[in-house]
């Protein structure tokens, strides 16, 4: 299968933006948060004691955060359209599965046992705590507390994502209604769904599916540009399509009554989108991403689910003894990069091989599919 390595590329970069921002910023601009997520007293309150340098990033007009999440969900959108062209509906399940769901457990597990190193203060870890966490939204759907790792949001919005591709599945990159229906229902959902009466077992449904209404708009982006790539969309509506898609996502995520974000996140994501599809217009040239972007996209996805709590707990532990903040944050990034590479090769490798086996029994690859012979990945994909 052929690389399109500008989307390999992309992930690489996307995953070092998250960790960079991570650990060099929003840990020191928000201690109150980390301190949390590292199971560890903060060091100061706020922002009080954050250095320089962390300051001076934080006062960029671009939300770093916002920018890696907004290329993983556009580059999920554009591989789950490859996936859906490829697949039947029981193989793009299967497959979908074994790529997100071992990989996910593997990087809680080092979270669960970072909780345990630090004590596990809040009395968290728990047998069936744990087993809920492990999988994505699970302990959501229940209503029932499970340790928290700071990332799994995005992959309860990849998951409801699937559920959405599996209803509408090949209809979604071969009738640009599709997409714009499926957009339409988002708006419907988040508009009506908080004025319904909450039965109680529907509460947790309702969590996880307005809380992916924003950011599916998104995922459909990379959807868009998929079926323009492939040659069943002109520019010309590809161009207005995807306009009203970033205009929804802009309504939806100021008026979310699950996840408030800032008029900066909001705008980092329009950003994001007009840089995927910068990238993606010109991205073919791109023949070679290098040994060190080929490298962490490679690791980018068990990067992106370990690295929070390991992280924080790690820069917490070593700043509170007195340890240089740059040394710290090196250290804590060549931690996560570390078991993020074990897991990539212990976990995720076997797991997408055998997923992959396993849906490619199913495969059907449509005649004239204009992207079939490609492959490429997202954060979970």
């Amino acid at each position: 299968m052929k690389r399109l390595e500008w989307a390999n590329a992309l992930r690489g970069i996307a995953a070092l933006i998250v960790l960079g921002y991570h650990f060099s910023v929003a840990f020191w601009m928000s201690q109150d948060v980390s301190a949390s997520l590292a199971r560890r007293t903060p060091l100061y309150p706020g922002d009080q004691g954050a250095p320089v340098w962390a300051r001076a990033i934080s006062a960029l007009p671009v939300d770093l955060a916002a920018l890696g999440v907004a290329l993983f969900f556009l580059l999920s959108g554009f591989v789950i359209s490859i996936s859906l062209e490829r697949y039947s509906r029981a193989g793009f399940l299967v497959g979908r599965a074994m790529r997100l769901l071992p990989t996910y457990a593997a990087g809680y597990l080092i979270t669960c046992l970072t909780i345990a190193a630090m004590s596990d203060p809040g009395d968290e870890l728990h047998v069936g705590s744990v087993l809920l966490g492990s999988v994505p939204g699970l302990a959501y759907l229940v209503r029932a507390s499970a340790p928290g790792d700071g990332i799994v949001w995005t992959l309860i919005v990849e998951l409801v994502f699937y559920g959405v591709c599996v209803v509408v599945f090949r209809r979604l990159t071969t009738r640009w209604w599709a997409i714009a229906a499926v957009a339409a229902g988002c708006a419907l959902v988040q508009t009506l769904v908080p004025h319904l009466p909450r039965a109680a077992w529907a509460e947790g449904i309702q969590f996880v599916v307005l809380l992916a209404c924003p950011f599916i708009p998104v995922m459909l982006v990379g959807v868009t540009l998929f079926v323009h790539r492939a040659g069943r969309l002109r520019r010309g509506p590809a161009v207005v399509l995807v306009l009203a898609l970033v205009g929804e996502f802009v309504v939806l995520a100021s008026t979310t009554p699950v996840v408030p974000t800032s008029w900066e996140y909001r705008l980092t994501f329009v950003g994001a989108v007009g840089v995927f599809a910068a990238v993606a217009a010109v991205g073919d040239r791109w023949t070679d991403p290098g040994r060190l972007l080929g490298f962490l996209a490679a690791i980018s996805y068990p990067l992106y689910v370990v690295h929070p709590v390991l992280g924080y707990a790690l820069i917490s532990w070593l700043a509170g003894r007195g340890v240089w903040g740059p040394l710290a944050v090196l250290i804590a990034g060549a931690a996560a990069i570390g078991c993020a590479t074990a897991i990539h090769f212990a976990v995720e490798k076997r797991t997408h091989h055998l997923g992959r086996r396993w849906a490619g029994r199913t495969r059907t690859v449509p005649t004239g599919s204009g992207a079939g012979t490609h492959e490429v990945a997202g954060v979970g994909n």
